[in-house]
């Protein structure tokens, strides 16, 4: 397909890039900055515009661009009934409905940057279109790069959002907050990759909720309230503490199964 990022941030850059491999031409790259814009349309071999009512045609046009600046693409640029899609996670595909009869969504479920290394063939894409002709079409364009392609709807993409939110980027928090705890006591958060390593192999085989470890599952409020006193001096960490404990808690008592202690 002849296909046009809109962006050249990092999703729009990775896209490009692993569309480029896949065998399709990406004619043009859109974006604000002429300095990222043009670098990104030298790497794939593509024009390069900084002016919406320069486009050329395309097959696809896919916007890679921040959740916000999506709603004015899709009111500036307009294209009588080529693909326009859009790659955010929360924000609906209905921001572009005046671009084109033929809009939809082509989100990547992957934490990435301009440099890092993606196997885009285990990310899931989640596509959805405003027909079934421009859902079958973004549809066939992911799995031109993805083996792990679904079709959900908008609450769906959302809900699903929010789940990675979670699993992600509080998951992280949480590793930083554990090594700020180390560091503080002249330790490494070295120490605990083993520990977090294991558990995230674990995962390939039994669900979150079967191994669930730790005093708060097991009831144990001795050490509850030892590592509290800790935390004494931190009453933010001993919030986050508390009402990660009371949630493990709360899931325990509806017998959910667990594995394990530790």
């Amino acid at each position: 397909m002849k296909i046009t990022i809109l962006g050249a941030g990092n999703v729009a850059t990775q896209l490009a890039l692993v569309l480029k491999k896949s065998g399709h031409q990406i004619v043009q790259i859109y974006n604000r900055s002429n300095e990222a814009g043009v670098e990104l349309a030298k790497t794939v071999g593509a024009e390069f515009s900084s002016d919406l009512s320069n486009l050329v045609e395309a097959d696809v046009y896919l916007v890679a661009v921040k959740d916000d600046a999506i709603g004015e693409i899709g009111t500036q640029f307009k294209t009588p009934d080529k693909i326009i899609a859009h790659t955010s996670g929360t924000k609906s595909k209905d921001l572009l409905q005046n671009a084109s009869p033929n809009f939809g969504i082509f989100y990547p479920l992957q934490t990435m940057t301009k440099t890092s290394k993606v196997d885009f063939k285990t990310v899931p894409v989640l596509v959805e279109g405003s027909n079934k002709q421009t859902t079958a079409k973004l549809e066939e364009l992911a799995k031109t790069i993805s083996k792990n392609v679904h079709r959900v709807d908008e609450q769906q993409r959302q809900w699903i959002h929010v789940a990675a939110v979670f699993a992600n980027n509080f998951t992280n928090h949480l590793f930083g907050i554990s090594e700020q705890l180390l560091l503080a006591q002249g330790l490494h958060f070295e120490i605990l990759k083993p520990l977090i390593f294991n558990f995230i192999q674990s995962l390939e085989t039994h669900s979150p909720s079967e191994i669930q470890t730790g005093p708060a599952i097991r009831g144990d409020f001795q050490t509850i309230e030892k590592h509290m006193m800790l935390l004494g001096d931190d009453i933010r960490l001993q919030k986050v503490y508390q009402v990660l404990t009371e949630s493990i808690i709360e899931q325990a008592s509806k017998h959910i199964p667990t594995n394990g202690d530790f």
